[in-house]
């Protein structure tokens, strides 16, 4: 009897035990003849794991989902995205691409010695002293170093401020109502955490303490900041909002960025709603 089989996040995110079984279960059902099925979850682990196990000649689709509609899109490119962006960004309107860039090349900056460069990267991810100083033309010009023979079409030139760059396209994404692509997350988490940086250096300060970080700065700018005004009621609020910024852009973002399932993850609509939140926190 033909038979359709609809499988809803049967898989936990950290179940390793069981998810290869599971896997082998629906592999072996996709071969009987009689046998359909339609497999849902929100794990991107998971969901990389059928792809790459089974042989699904394309039928694979992501939901992206606004206040308006639910849309079922081809899915194009979460099984290689840097090889994506990468043949993209000299293409027209190609920011996002080169926002979302930075944390992979900061990685390989790491990995390849580019001290230097990864720290100038690092001070785009967290706000730094050089922060504000550093222009699209610099950015490109690091790029160039670490990923050779590469090119950047209409940026190359740009003297804007990248800070201000990933600020205003985080804008634009959250005013589209587009916002479930990895690039856009990535635009969005990044803005959220400096622009949630800037209000807490500017409520802690302390100018020479926060030069001193070195490492966790968002969560210890956090803690620092809960010392001073935890107390205070009227930044309960502000304090309630500070610590979704710390727990829905993942430290993963600049730490380990060749793995990106948190954000595979998350409603790109949740972020959308944070940014517009962080956005309005006035920064003195």
């Amino acid at each position: 009897i033909p038979t359709l089989f609809i499988v809803d996040d049967i898989a936990d995110s950290f179940d390793y035990k069981n998810k290869y079984a599971i896997v082998e279960y629906l592999h072996d059902i996709l071969h009987e003849g009689d046998f359909k099925q339609i497999i849902l979850t929100h794990n991107y682990d998971f969901y990389r794991t059928i792809w790459k196990r089974f042989d699904l000649n394309g039928a694979n689709f992501h939901i992206s989902k606004n206040a308006e509609s639910i849309s079922l899109i081809k899915e194009s490119m979460y099984k290689d995205p840097f090889q994506k962006w990468k043949a993209h960004i000299d293409k027209e309107n190609n920011e996002e691409i080169l926002i979302a860039m930075i944390p992979f090349v900061r990685n390989l900056a790491e990995y390849c010695g580019f001290y230097e460069e990864f720290n100038q990267l690092t001070s785009l991810l967290h706000i730094k002293r050089d922060t504000d100083n550093i222009t699209v033309k610099s950015l490109i010009d690091i790029f160039g170093k670490i990923l050779k023979e590469q090119y950047f079409g209409n940026l190359t030139q740009s003297e804007d401020n990248v800070k201000n760059l990933i600020f205003n396209e985080a804008t634009k994404i959250t005013q589209n109502g587009s916002f479930n692509d990895l690039e856009k997350k990535i635009v969005l988490s990044i803005s959220i955490r400096l622009k949630a940086e800037e209000f807490l250096i500017s409520k802690i300060n302390n100018p020479d303490w926060v030069a001193n970080i070195n490492s966790n700065q968002t969560a210890k700018l956090i803690k620092k900041y809960k010392v001073y005004f935890e107390s205070i009621d009227t930044e309960s609020d502000n304090i309630k909002l500070i610590e979704q910024v710390n727990l829905m852009t993942p430290e993963n973002i600049h730490i380990n960025s060749f793995m990106f399932e948190p954000l595979l993850d998350m409603s790109g609509e949740h972020l959308s709603r944070l940014h517009k939140k962080i956005d309005s926190l006035e920064v003195t």
